[in-house]
Protein backbone atom coordinates (compact mmCIF):
# COMPACT_ATOMS: atom_id res chain seq x y z
CA UNK A 1 0.00 0.00 0.00
CA UNK A 2 0.96 3.70 -0.66
CA UNK A 3 -0.04 6.40 2.31
CA UNK A 4 -0.39 9.25 -0.60
CA UNK A 5 0.03 11.95 1.94
CA UNK A 6 1.81 12.20 5.38
CA UNK A 7 4.71 14.38 6.87
CA UNK A 8 7.86 12.43 8.08
CA UNK A 9 9.62 15.75 8.22
CA UNK A 10 7.05 17.05 10.92
CA UNK A 11 9.24 17.62 13.97
CA UNK A 12 6.60 15.74 16.54
CA UNK A 13 7.36 12.65 15.46
CA UNK A 14 11.00 12.82 15.21
CA UNK A 15 11.75 11.23 18.76
CA UNK A 16 9.48 8.65 16.91
CA UNK A 17 10.49 8.21 13.70
CA UNK A 18 11.86 4.83 13.95
CA UNK A 19 8.55 3.53 15.11
CA UNK A 20 6.58 5.67 12.68
CA UNK A 21 8.65 3.72 9.88
CA UNK A 22 7.82 -0.12 12.04
CA UNK A 23 4.31 0.69 11.79
CA UNK A 24 3.99 1.58 8.82
CA UNK A 25 5.94 -1.62 7.50
CA UNK A 26 3.99 -3.61 9.92
CA UNK A 27 0.69 -2.79 8.20
CA UNK A 28 1.68 -3.46 4.53
CA UNK A 29 2.67 0.25 3.50
CA UNK A 30 5.90 0.75 1.78
CA UNK A 31 5.68 4.01 -0.04
CA UNK A 32 4.06 7.20 0.44
CA UNK A 33 4.15 10.88 -0.26
CA UNK A 34 6.09 13.14 2.28
CA UNK A 35 4.68 16.55 1.90
CA UNK A 36 6.26 19.52 3.65
CA UNK A 37 4.44 22.41 5.27
CA UNK A 38 7.06 25.63 5.73
CA UNK A 39 10.49 26.58 4.79
CA UNK A 40 12.24 24.87 8.10
CA UNK A 41 11.24 21.41 6.34
CA UNK A 42 13.01 21.87 3.01
CA UNK A 43 16.16 20.97 3.78
CA UNK A 44 15.05 18.17 6.18
CA UNK A 45 16.41 14.90 4.38
CA UNK A 46 14.65 11.90 5.97
CA UNK A 47 16.52 8.42 5.32
CA UNK A 48 13.80 5.21 5.83
CA UNK A 49 12.51 1.77 4.73
CA UNK A 50 9.79 3.24 2.89
CA UNK A 51 10.35 4.44 -0.71
CA UNK A 52 9.61 7.79 0.06
CA UNK A 53 8.35 10.32 -3.05
CA UNK A 54 8.92 13.90 -1.48
CA UNK A 55 6.91 17.11 -2.06
CA UNK A 56 8.12 21.06 -0.93
CA UNK A 57 5.24 23.36 -0.24
CA UNK A 58 4.10 26.34 1.61
CA UNK A 59 1.26 25.51 3.05
CA UNK A 60 -1.42 27.91 3.91
CA UNK A 61 -0.96 27.95 7.64
CA UNK A 62 2.20 29.03 7.61
CA UNK A 63 1.51 31.62 4.46
CA UNK A 64 1.41 34.86 6.27
CA UNK A 65 4.29 34.05 8.63
CA UNK A 66 6.68 33.20 5.81
CA UNK A 67 9.98 35.19 5.66
CA UNK A 68 9.31 37.22 2.11
CA UNK A 69 12.15 35.32 0.10
CA UNK A 70 10.71 31.88 0.70
CA UNK A 71 9.70 31.33 -3.22
CA UNK A 72 13.63 31.29 -3.97
CA UNK A 73 14.34 28.81 -1.46
CA UNK A 74 11.36 26.73 -2.62
CA UNK A 75 12.38 26.77 -6.27
CA UNK A 76 16.15 25.96 -5.36
CA UNK A 77 14.74 22.85 -3.38
CA UNK A 78 12.69 21.84 -6.27
CA UNK A 79 15.86 22.02 -8.64
CA UNK A 80 18.01 20.37 -6.58
CA UNK A 81 15.43 17.51 -6.47
CA UNK A 82 13.84 16.96 -9.70
CA UNK A 83 11.66 14.02 -9.30
CA UNK A 84 9.94 16.12 -5.74
CA UNK A 85 6.12 17.40 -6.06
CA UNK A 86 4.81 20.45 -5.09
CA UNK A 87 2.95 21.10 -2.04
CA UNK A 88 1.38 20.78 0.36
CA UNK A 89 -0.26 24.02 -1.13
CA UNK A 90 -3.43 25.37 -1.41
CA UNK A 91 -6.15 27.33 0.57
CA UNK A 92 -7.81 27.21 4.55
CA UNK A 93 -10.90 27.90 6.22
CA UNK A 94 -10.16 26.32 9.39
CA UNK A 95 -7.89 28.98 10.49
CA UNK A 96 -8.68 32.80 9.32
CA UNK A 97 -6.06 34.97 9.69
CA UNK A 98 -6.05 38.90 10.10
CA UNK A 99 -5.39 39.53 6.17
CA UNK A 100 -8.63 37.83 5.50
CA UNK A 101 -6.81 35.04 3.39
CA UNK A 102 -4.63 37.06 1.01
CA UNK A 103 -1.26 35.71 1.97
CA UNK A 104 -2.54 32.43 1.48
CA UNK A 105 -3.99 33.62 -1.85
CA UNK A 106 -0.62 35.01 -3.00
CA UNK A 107 1.01 32.13 -1.72
CA UNK A 108 -0.91 29.26 -3.75
CA UNK A 109 -0.78 31.57 -6.74
CA UNK A 110 3.19 31.94 -6.30
CA UNK A 111 3.76 27.39 -6.36
CA UNK A 112 1.08 27.45 -8.81
CA UNK A 113 3.28 29.20 -11.13
CA UNK A 114 6.24 27.61 -9.74
CA UNK A 115 4.62 23.97 -10.83
CA UNK A 116 3.78 25.13 -14.45
CA UNK A 117 6.71 26.41 -14.88
CA UNK A 118 8.89 23.14 -13.94
CA UNK A 119 6.10 20.80 -14.77
CA UNK A 120 5.64 19.46 -11.23
CA UNK A 121 2.26 18.05 -9.85
CA UNK A 122 1.07 19.90 -7.28
CA UNK A 123 -0.82 18.10 -3.80
CA UNK A 124 -3.44 20.68 -2.13
CA UNK A 125 -5.31 21.45 0.35
CA UNK A 126 -8.91 23.18 0.45
CA UNK A 127 -9.96 22.14 4.02
CA UNK A 128 -13.39 24.41 4.51
CA UNK A 129 -12.50 26.22 1.20
CA UNK A 130 -12.60 24.25 -1.50
CA UNK A 131 -14.98 26.23 -3.80
CA UNK A 132 -12.07 29.09 -3.60
CA UNK A 133 -9.41 27.02 -3.95
CA UNK A 134 -11.08 25.33 -7.43
CA UNK A 135 -12.01 28.89 -8.44
CA UNK A 136 -8.03 29.51 -7.78
CA UNK A 137 -6.79 26.92 -9.20
CA UNK A 138 -9.33 26.61 -12.53
CA UNK A 139 -6.99 29.02 -14.88
CA UNK A 140 -3.84 26.69 -13.94
CA UNK A 141 -5.66 23.22 -14.14
CA UNK A 142 -4.47 22.51 -17.85
CA UNK A 143 -0.66 23.60 -17.64
CA UNK A 144 -0.27 20.84 -14.77
CA UNK A 145 1.04 17.67 -14.87
CA UNK A 146 -1.75 16.52 -12.00
CA UNK A 147 -3.43 17.94 -8.97
CA UNK A 148 -3.48 15.63 -5.66
CA UNK A 149 -7.24 17.58 -3.96
CA UNK A 150 -5.59 15.99 -0.14
CA UNK A 151 -8.52 15.25 2.48
CA UNK A 152 -11.39 15.49 0.66
CA UNK A 153 -14.40 16.81 2.18
CA UNK A 154 -16.56 19.00 -0.04
CA UNK A 155 -19.90 17.96 -0.79
CA UNK A 156 -20.57 15.23 -4.01
CA UNK A 157 -22.25 18.08 -6.12
CA UNK A 158 -19.05 19.80 -6.08
CA UNK A 159 -17.47 16.75 -8.32
CA UNK A 160 -19.35 18.30 -11.71
CA UNK A 161 -16.73 21.27 -11.60
CA UNK A 162 -15.07 21.56 -14.34
CA UNK A 163 -11.41 20.90 -12.76
CA UNK A 164 -12.42 18.19 -10.64
CA UNK A 165 -13.54 16.71 -13.81
CA UNK A 166 -10.25 17.01 -15.76
CA UNK A 167 -8.51 13.85 -16.15
CA UNK A 168 -4.90 14.89 -14.31
CA UNK A 169 -6.82 15.14 -10.85
CA UNK A 170 -6.59 12.47 -8.03
CA UNK A 171 -8.63 12.52 -4.89
CA UNK A 172 -7.42 11.62 -1.39
CA UNK A 173 -9.49 10.35 1.66
CA UNK A 174 -8.10 10.04 4.76
CA UNK A 175 -9.14 9.35 8.47
CA UNK A 176 -12.46 11.96 8.65
CA UNK A 177 -14.02 9.53 6.85
CA UNK A 178 -13.95 6.99 10.00
CA UNK A 179 -15.52 9.72 12.08
CA UNK A 180 -18.99 8.99 13.69
CA UNK A 181 -20.06 12.13 12.82
CA UNK A 182 -19.03 12.20 8.93
CA UNK A 183 -22.01 12.22 7.27
CA UNK A 184 -21.05 13.92 3.54
CA UNK A 185 -17.53 12.49 3.36
CA UNK A 186 -19.22 8.61 3.32
CA UNK A 187 -21.12 9.79 0.18
CA UNK A 188 -18.29 11.68 -1.83
CA UNK A 189 -16.53 8.86 -0.85
CA UNK A 190 -18.76 6.47 -2.61
CA UNK A 191 -18.94 8.81 -5.56
CA UNK A 192 -15.33 10.03 -6.45
CA UNK A 193 -14.52 8.24 -9.76
CA UNK A 194 -12.37 5.00 -8.75
CA UNK A 195 -9.41 5.21 -11.07
CA UNK A 196 -8.44 8.52 -9.10
CA UNK A 197 -8.92 7.99 -5.63
CA UNK A 198 -6.29 7.54 -3.65
CA UNK A 199 -5.97 6.70 0.54
CA UNK A 200 -3.62 8.67 3.00
CA UNK A 201 -3.90 8.88 6.45
CA UNK A 202 -2.23 12.69 6.99
CA UNK A 203 0.26 11.46 9.73
CA UNK A 204 1.08 12.84 12.38
CA UNK A 205 -2.70 14.42 12.04
CA UNK A 206 -5.61 13.48 11.45
CA UNK A 207 -5.67 10.41 13.97
CA UNK A 208 -8.75 8.36 13.08
CA UNK A 209 -11.56 6.96 15.30
CA UNK A 210 -10.89 4.23 16.33
CA UNK A 211 -6.95 4.49 15.33
CA UNK A 212 -3.80 3.32 17.38
CA UNK A 213 -2.06 6.18 18.36
CA UNK A 214 1.82 6.71 18.18
CA UNK A 215 2.09 7.92 21.22
CA UNK A 216 0.13 8.58 24.08
CA UNK A 217 -0.28 11.06 26.58
CA UNK A 218 2.21 14.14 25.38
CA UNK A 219 -0.02 15.68 22.98
CA UNK A 220 -3.25 17.61 23.16
CA UNK A 221 -4.30 15.73 20.21
CA UNK A 222 -3.11 12.01 19.40
CA UNK A 223 -0.27 11.44 16.95
CA UNK A 224 -1.39 9.46 13.72
CA UNK A 225 1.00 7.19 11.81
CA UNK A 226 0.58 5.25 8.61
CA UNK A 227 -0.08 2.04 10.12
CA UNK A 228 -3.79 3.19 10.56
CA UNK A 229 -3.91 3.15 6.54
CA UNK A 230 -5.90 -0.45 6.17
CA UNK A 231 -8.74 0.91 8.60
CA UNK A 232 -9.25 3.53 5.39
CA UNK A 233 -8.95 1.02 3.23
CA UNK A 234 -11.45 -0.69 4.41
CA UNK A 235 -13.87 1.72 5.19
CA UNK A 236 -13.80 3.07 1.51
CA UNK A 237 -13.99 -0.60 0.28
CA UNK A 238 -16.93 -1.05 2.35
CA UNK A 239 -18.57 2.05 0.54
CA UNK A 240 -17.83 0.82 -2.52
CA UNK A 241 -18.83 -2.65 -2.14
CA UNK A 242 -15.28 -4.24 -3.15
CA UNK A 243 -12.79 -6.50 -1.38
CA UNK A 244 -10.39 -5.02 0.48
CA UNK A 245 -7.49 -6.05 -1.58
CA UNK A 246 -8.84 -4.98 -4.24
CA UNK A 247 -9.87 -1.32 -3.56
CA UNK A 248 -6.12 -1.17 -1.82
CA UNK A 249 -5.11 -2.53 -4.78
CA UNK A 250 -6.75 0.20 -7.05
CA UNK A 251 -5.72 3.01 -4.55
CA UNK A 252 -1.73 1.90 -4.98
CA UNK A 253 -2.03 2.02 -8.86
CA UNK A 254 -4.06 5.17 -8.92
CA UNK A 255 -1.27 6.96 -6.89
CA UNK A 256 1.80 5.67 -9.02
CA UNK A 257 -0.14 6.90 -12.32
CA UNK A 258 -0.30 10.49 -10.36
CA UNK A 259 3.54 9.88 -9.50
CA UNK A 260 4.29 8.97 -12.99
CA UNK A 261 3.11 12.25 -14.42
CA UNK A 262 6.04 13.81 -13.15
Amino acid sequence: MIDAHLHLRDARIEPYHARFVQEALAAGVSACIDCSARPEEWNVTVACALDVTTAFGLHPWYASVAYPDWPDFLRLALQADPGALIGEIGLDGLRRTADGGLAQRAALETQLALAARLGRPVVLHGARAWGALLHAVEPWAARLPALLFHGVSFAPDLLAHPVLRRRNVWFGVGGALLSPEARTLPRLAAALPLDRLVVETDAPDAFPSGGEPLVLGQYHALLNHPGNLPRIVRAVARLRDIPEPELAAIAEANTLAFLATR
